[in-house]
């Protein structure tokens, strides 16, 4: 795990990543990635553009269903893993 700061870029705010990561991951200046947060665990994902394809092969039925039933049992699964 690293901590990075953050700092101001234009009119937003930006973060660096190390280039081991970004070899790693096989990523440079102007790749595409996908960036999704997690309100309730205060996480941000960054991710090379591959994870993307596996989320489009997914319905919005599928994943408004999802959403709800993560917000209704994601509480007593936590607490099951936990455990």
């Amino acid at each position: 795990m690293l901590t990075q700061k953050l700092y101001k870029n234009g009119n937003s705010v930006a973060v660096t990543i190390p280039k081991e990561y970004l070899k790693d991951l096989n990523l440079r200046d102007g790749s595409e990635v996908v960036v999704e947060q997690d309100v309730e665990d205060g996480t941000i994902i960054i991710s090379g553009k591959k994870r993307s394809k596996v989320q489009s092969n997914l319905t919005p039925k599928f994943l408004n269903w999802l959403e709800s039933f993560n917000k209704e049992y994601g509480p007593a699964l936590q607490e099951l893993a936990r455990k």
